[in-house]
């Protein structure tokens, strides 16, 4: 006996990942979960002593160890973005009147054009999940629990936030349509794909 995969009926993308809807800062699942997403801010690491990493390693272990619900840390590797940095010193450049400060924002955007230009340079995105069953005060439950994750964070020296629902349809979306990663202006609705599956047993 043995389960083969093959087309039968339409499912949608939402039931294939197991989701049922968005509202306002939550996502619930098909089987009656709720999960709130919460954005972490990354730090360099590469900039601390060693002394400075053991000590701030040390504090997270500490504020994180009493835990008592599950939660799901995850990491996704971006491309590196540099729209906004690009527009932001296009602005400068027509703000400035001497020649000299205008060839230095000049050469400042080619070479950053020519430092990401034709490789592979990632960043990381950090995020946070944590859900329960769903019921009529999980939303408080959820919130109350964000909050606390979000007061460890910040005693640790890291700046977070919790995901809006364009945020997490965002997030959803770059899983299985990359171009929608990072375009914060699409519109999301009626624009859900659909895909084929069916199950055939032997």
């Amino acid at each position: 006996m043995k389960e083969v995969i093959s087309i039968k009926k339409n499912k949608s993308i939402n039931e294939f990942l197991n989701i049922k809807n968005i509202e306002e800062n939550f996502l619930y699942t098909l089987d009656e979960q709720v999960i709130l997403f919460i954005r972490i801010n990354p730090i360099n690491t590469n900039l601390f002593s060693e002394e400075e990493l053991k000590i701030k390693m040390n504090n997270m272990s500490i504020e994180f160890c009493n835990e008592q619900y599950p939660y799901t840390v995850f990491i996704i590797p971006r491309k590196v973005d540099i729209t906004d940095y690009i527009k932001e010193q296009e602005t400068l450049k027509r703000k400035l009147q001497d020649e000299t400060s205008i060839n230095i924002v000049e050469k400042r955007i080619l070479e950053t054009h020519q430092l990401v230009a034709n490789k592979n340079i990632i960043e990381n995105e950090f995020y946070l999940l944590i859900w329960d069953n769903d019921s009529e005060d999980i939303k408080e439950k959820l919130n109350k629990r964000a909050n606390t994750w979000m007061k460890r964070f910040k005693n640790c020296e890291f700046q977070t936030r919790i995901l809006n629902k364009s945020e997490i349809i965002l997030l959803v979306k770059s899983f299985t349509i990359p171009e929608f990663a990072r375009k914060e202006d699409t519109n999301y609705d009626d624009s859900i794909v659909t895909i084929r599956r069916k199950v055939v047993r032997d």
